[in-house]
């Protein structure tokens, strides 16, 4: 191997060694920041989908009980059975009892006004009919949840679907929707139209708009469909912490990894030194140190001519062995 393909080897290596350390640092802060907080949309989503899933059981409970009434009808031990179903039952705001789709009484009141609910906007496939609807004989424009059995009907809040604590630090936004009608159903913050627009003919899982992330999920067997967002201002935030934590982010915090994969790399340069045949080398080990470097970088700038009769290796040895050899006395 020539001086010059050794130069070559050496440089190449040590290039390589602070390279390959820094971008894969950058890669993996990178990756792990998306992948953290993808994973805490989607965590936020399946507690959605859950406590969704638990208020529909209780309503479904909650009419069951309604249906099993022995009383009369508007009677007063029906209102008052109607009452305590209400009562004991957390996400029930009112229980109806209904003939030809129009409320006769509640466990509100007594006698209810004569308000007709229109057809359905689904039915479940266990037979229950379900509204989203304002209407109500309060005078109310307040978008309820409704869910109907054959003569008896339960209101529920639609906040109550998305009522879900926060575990992660970043601040987390929700909507429910139906995907029969594509319509909103409860929102834990207003929507622009255009964004919404796109979420429901999005049949990706994640879509990116003006540095937010909203990851779209679809539970086809219940109709309906979470979307959750967050603001990519905290990956960034992330992203740079993992930076720091790699070592990445300032020169200061270079890895262990960094300073293992150099002297590595010199080890591999030394070792090519030794194998391209230098007897000094190998009859005194002390000698692998920066000097061997510094006397090859001026041997390459042409300060030194090279010993007669010596190859380019031997003689980049001999001046090392030379310069690193204690002068005999006299």
């Amino acid at each position: 191997m020539t001086t010059r393909h050794l130069v070559s080897l050496v440089t190449g290596v040590l290039i390589l060694a602070i390279i390959l350390p820094t971008g894969l640092s950058i890669w993996l802060a990178t990756s792990q920041a998306k992948t953290q907080f993808y994973s805490e949309l989607d965590n936020y989503s399946a507690r959605v989908l859950t406590r969704v899933q638990q208020v529909a059981d209780q309503a479904k409970e909650a009419l069951q009980e309604a249906e099993a009434i022995p009383y009369a009808s508007c009677s007063p031990q029906h209102l008052q059975a109607m009452r305590r179903i209400a009562y004991t039952h957390r996400y029930v705001q009112e229980v109806l009892w209904l003939h030809d789709s129009v409320p006769q009484c509640s466990s509100l009141e007594d006698r209810s006004a004569p308000v007709k609910f229109p057809e359905p906007d689904s039915i479940t496939s266990d037979g229950y009919r379900a509204w989203l609807t304002t209407l109500n004989d309060l005078g109310m424009q307040r978008r309820m949840t409704a869910l109907g059995s054959d003569n008896h009907m339960v209101m529920i809040d639609p906040a109550s679907f998305i009522d879900v604590v926060q575990l992660s630090p970043d601040e987390i936004h929700t909507v429910l929707f139906g995907t029969r009608r594509e319509r909103a159903i409860v929102s834990s913050e207003k929507i622009d139209p255009l964004i919404w627009e796109k979420i429901k003919n999005q049949s990706a899982k994640t879509l990116t708009l003006d540095n937010t992330v909203f990851r779209i999920h679809r539970i086809p067997e219940l109709g309906l469909g979470i979307a959750t967002w967050s603001s990519t201002l905290p990956l960034q935030e992330r992203w740079r912490h993992q930076l720091l934590l790699w070592g990445a982010h300032r020169p200061v915090y270079q890895p262990a990894g960094l300073i293992f994969n150099s002297a590595a790399a010199a080890s591999t340069a030394l070792a090519a030194l030794w194998d391209a045949g230098c007897p000094e080398l190998q009859r005194h080990p002390g000698l692998l140190s920066a000097d061997c470097f510094a006397a090859e970088w001026q041997k390459s700038r042409g300060q030194k001519r090279w010993r007669a009769g010596s190859s380019p290796t031997a003689a980049f040895c001999h001046r090392i062995f030379l310069s690193r050899s204690p002068s005999k006395p006299g």
